[in-house]
């Protein structure tokens, strides 16, 4: 896999994830990658605060939720074509299992901030 594939694939996964969570959560009052936010600096409890209209305080707390992931990268059956990335297996002691044979094992890090909810999804 060239690594330009594996960056678009990555990026693609992550970014649909991300909207798969919004639509799941949609319900209530979280925000996954809120647009409107102040950052605060690294040494602060959390990511920062969303902005919200004067009136309405201080903002809410954006925190930032961290992956560190294994993925692989494996050639899809013929009659799809293509790759796919997966995620590496890891045994109960957290060392990689034998996925890594063929040296197609990477590390990918992101972080996505979130606003978490503060009212439950009563559906």
């Amino acid at each position: 896999m060239e690594l330009k594939d594996f960056i678009a694939t990555s990026l693609t996964q992550i970014a649909e994830g991300i909207l798969e969570a919004s639509n799941r959560l949609a319900a209530t009052d979280a925000e996954v990658s809120p647009t409107l936010l102040k950052t605060h600096s690294n040494s602060a409890q959390g990511f920062g605060r969303t902005l919200e209209a004067p009136e309405a305080g201080r903002g809410r707390l954006v925190e930032r939720v961290t992956f560190d992931v294994a993925v692989t990268a494996e050639k899809a059956s013929s009659d799809k074509g293509g790759l796919k990335i997966g995620i590496a297996s890891f045994g109960f002691d957290g060392r990689l299992e034998a996925a890594d044979k063929a040296g197609n094992t990477s590390r990918i890090q992101f972080a996505i901030p979130m606003v978490f909810p503060s009212k439950r999804n009563d559906a």
